[in-house]
C-alpha cells in the first residue's frame, strides 16, 4: 500500500520520461555525490554492464557525466551535470508538494504520530 499510496505517486513526477533504475540511479548521485560504477551496481543491485547502458542513456540526454577514476585508470566515476541535478531537484520539489499536500489534512497529532513511525522506519532501514 505504501509503494502504490506514497512511492508511485512520487515516481510518476518523472511521468514515464526514465525507467525506475534509472530515476535510482540519478537519485543515488544525487544524495550521494559522485560514485564510480561498481558502487552503483551494488546499491542499484544489477550489474556493471546494466549500469554502463543506463548511464550511456542519461549521458545522451545531458543527465551525467562519465570520467575515469583518477584512483584507477580502469574504473569509471558517475556524477550528475548541472542539468541533471537541476532535473532531480525539480522532481524531488514535485514530490515533496505532493506529499505536503497529502499530509496537509492530517491533525497535528496525527502528524507527530506519522513522524515517530517515520523515524522507527528510518532506524529499521539503517540496521537492515
Amino acid at each position: 500500500m505504501f509503494e502504490s499510496k506514497v512511492v508511485a505517486p512520487y515516481r510518476d513526477t518523472y511521468r514515464g520520461e526514465l525507467g525506475q533504475a534509472q530515476v535510482e540511479l540519478l537519485e543515488l548521485l544525487y544524495m550521494h555525490g559522485p560514485l564510480r560504477q561498481h558502487e552503483l551496481a551494488g546499491e542499484l543491485r544489477t550489474t556493471k554492464q546494466h549500469v554502463s547502458k543506463m548511464t550511456a542513456r542519461l549521458e545522451q540526454m545531458g543527465l551525467v557525466a562519465r570520467s575515469l577514476d583518477d584512483a584507477d585508470g580502469r574504473s569509471r566515476v558517475i556524477s550528475l551535470s548541472d542539468a541533471g541535478r537541476a532535473y532531480v531537484g525539480r522532481h524531488i520539489a514535485e514530490g515533496s508538494r505532493w506529499a505536503r499536500e497529502l499530509f496537509s489534512h492530517l491533525s497535528e497529532e496525527e502528524r507527530k504520530e506519522l513522524d515517530q513511525a517515520m523515524l522507527t522506519v528510518v532506524r529499521l532501514l539503517e540496521k537492515a
